[in-house]
């Protein structure tokens, strides 16, 4: 799970900013219980105006997945040079550094961009031991590999590495040419990252739409839980026809819904259904995927194409069906019912100043906030901050 994140001259952000997701005293079940005696929130709702930075807050989740896992696949392309952005294309250096936990160890990874070629980067970890210590795996600068940990490069052939690219991360390279235990466990929670939005922010694009259509495919019980959720919604509709036709030039796959009806022709092309019925259909694939695999699901605009009724019965439903398990959603949105169910320490603020430069700050940072407020009516009367001024 992840525990905080800082970084730099990403997108829309400038200055540093740190996003903790963890807190004290939490008894509830949208809480982890660490080890450490932390609490970690399960649930992380980011708001703000429109341009305000929220979907480059998704984007940074999104690229941490990217950097570790992606950026070795294409070796004749600059990956990243389409990434990621620096502030209003800025030459200056990007920082990253994420802070998560597996079973009974915290890892710490730290890497800084710069001009599309890795300068810096690292891993460490630290077990949840009263006492313990922080253990360097590995590091590197633009170079060099500085440090490799003996007990986990035993006998590593440490001479092959000045083969990798600049602009490609260690841990993808590592792991597309060895078996280390510990970097294919760092890799495999990153590959785990779900998310709905491509580098230029489109949600629901193409990708995600095949992504989501392969999962339903491969796992019967998934679409299951799938049409049973949307058919409480959908008055009529009681399943979906979901095929796969492999052509000379690739494939297709075509979706119908399936109505009850008086008509022996009960069933129409996915096409026609509700832009509702639509979204719920792909946001429920990496939803009900990520609580079955106790991923990190990263959605941006999740009330797109919603009712709030919906929106408030899918964190219900998250909540619910994760209450002994570890998945995390961090999403954004313009439908702030969602504000009378969290609490402050899940609640996120975007806001830009009049120099263009976004920062993100949690709820319970404002001055004289208390636990009992009615969270939705305060900032609507623009009292936290991060409300949109229109000059219409």
């Amino acid at each position: 799970m992840i525990r905080k994140v800082k970084f730099s001259n990403f997108y829309s952000f400038d200055q540093e900013q740190e996003i903790d997701f963890l807190a004290k005293k939490k008894k509830t079940y949208d809480y982890y219980k660490s080890k450490t005696g932390d609490q970690i929130t399960k649930v992380a709702g980011f708001i703000g105006g429109n341009a305000s930075g929220k979907t480059n807050v998704m984007r940074l989740f999104s690229f941490f997945r990217y950097f570790a896992c992606e950026s070795s696949k294409d070796e004749s392309a600059g990956a990243l040079d389409v990434a990621y952005k620096t502030f209003f294309n800025n030459q200056k250096p990007s920082n990253f550094n994420i802070e998560f936990e597996i079973k009974d160890t915290i890892f710490f990874y730290d890497f800084k961009i710069e001009k599309n070629a890795i300068h810096e980067e690292s891993l460490h970890t630290k077990r949840k031991e009263k006492g313990a210590k922080k253990i360097e795996i590995f590091s590197r600068n633009s170079k060099n590999i500085e440090k490799l940990h003996k007990e986990y490069f035993k006998k590593f052939p440490v001479e092959f590495l000045k083969k990798i690219r600049a602009d490609v991360s260690l841990l993808a390279f590592l792991k597309a040419h060895y078996n280390i235990d510990i970097i294919n466990t760092v890799f495999n929670y990153f590959e785990g990252f779900k998310t709905n939005i491509n580098e230029k922010g489109e949600i629901n694009n193409v990708m995600h739409q095949i992504n989501s259509l392969e999962l339903y495919l491969k796992d019967e019980k998934l679409k299951q839980k799938m049409e049973d959720f949307i058919c409480k919604f959908d008055i009529g509709l009681s399943s979906f026809i979901i095929k796969k036709e492999v052509k000379e030039q690739g494939f297709r796959i075509s979706v119908k819904g399936v109505h009850t009806t008086k008509e022996k022709n009960n069933m129409i092309d996915f096409g026609y259904e509700s832009r509702g019925t639509q979204s719920l259909f792909f946001a429920l694939a990496n939803i009900l995927s990520g609580l079955e695999n106790n991923n990190v699901i990263i959605i941006d605009e999740i009330e797109s194409g919603f009712h709030p009724e919906a929106l408030n019965k899918i964190i219900n439903y998250f909540i619910d069906e994760n209450e002994d398990k570890k998945a995390q959603i961090i999403f954004s949105s313009h439908s702030l019912g969602f504000m009378n169910k969290l609490d402050m320490h899940q609640m996120y603020l975007v806001e830009k100043n009049n120099n263009s430069e976004s920062h993100v700050y949690r709820l319970n940072q404002i001055k004289g906030i208390r636990s009992d407020d009615n969270f939705l009516s305060k900032y609507m009367t623009g009292a936290y901050g991060a409300f949109p001024k229109i000059r219409v």
